[in-house]
């Protein structure tokens, strides 16, 4: 069966007319995110080079001491808060909100099983949006390490939370899995892995490895920007994945996707 595919016209309970609509290249929206991830990527590398060249750590960093470029870059810094690389991020996990609330709307419009799971996809994508925005998982760090007495592994405590929200969010998706075409499946449980191990399985790592990241630095700022990396390929392809499933849709669309 083919991603995309469209429903009979029977089938659809509304047409927009075609001179009505705006229209959306999947393929082409979906790349352009890719490149403009690939720069911001490219740019905070360079930057964090730059302060590693300058004497400073991330943990050391006095930015009035840095060159002007230098100062820019950092405004890239994908590992950061409140940079162009944090904004990136959290407009595209946005956009994905944005299609599920869409996909959603028209699921329980014509009275599909899963609606409410694609609806309830949509609200934990605008927390992560939030979250990837102002850093809220960072404020829970200290008060959970201090709680549970967490080190290693699990020395950002927050993962501990966040491991069992997910847990339980994959377990009560897993009808709504079954339930999908196998090549979205496939799409779908990619992409989260693609997320999860970069957000997740890399901040475990990063703490139990902290000792040594210490040591070296060049290899903490390759690892943290695989991390990102790792999460954006995620994001990209979750997001590719739902515009292909919401194009069965694209006679009911006022912005028309091909």
């Amino acid at each position: 069966m083919q991603l995309g595919g469209r429903r009979d016209a029977a089938q659809r309970p509304y047409a927009v007319p075609a001179d009505a609509a705006f229209r959306l290249d999947v393929a082409a929206t979906v790349l352009a995110l890719a490149a403009a991830a690939v720069l911001v990527q490219a740019l905070s590398l360079i930057g964090a080079l730059a302060v590693l060249d300058a004497g400073f750590t991330r943990q050391t960093l006095v930015v009035d001491e840095l060159p002007k470029l230098t100062k820019l870059l950092l405004k890239f810094d994908v590992g950061g808060e409140q940079t162009v690389g944090a904004w990136l991020s959290s407009v595209m996990l946005m956009l994905c909100a944005l299609v599920l609330l869409y996909i959603g709307a028209m699921e329980r419009q014509r009275g599909a099983s899963y609606a409410r799971h694609w609806l309830g996809l949509s609200v934990i994508f605008v927390g992560l949006s939030m979250d990837k925005a102002v850093g809220l998982h960072e404020m829970t760090i200290n008060p959970l390490r201090e709680m549970f007495g967490t080190s290693g592994f699990f020395l950002y405590a927050w993962v501990i939370p966040a491991t069992g929200f997910v847990a339980l969010v994959g377990l009560a998706y897993l009808g709504f899995l079954r339930h999908l075409e196998p090549a979205f499946r496939v799409l779908f449980v990619l992409a989260g892995a693609l997320f999860v191990g970069g957000a997740l399985g890399f901040e475990m790592v990063e703490g139990e490895l902290v000792d040594f990241y210490a040591r070296h630095l060049l290899i903490y700022e390759a690892a943290m920007h695989l991390e990102d990396a790792l999460e954006s390929a995620g994001e990209l392809l979750f997001l590719y994945g739902l515009l292909l499933y919401a194009r069965r849709h694209e006679r009911d669309l006022i912005i028309r996707l091909r």
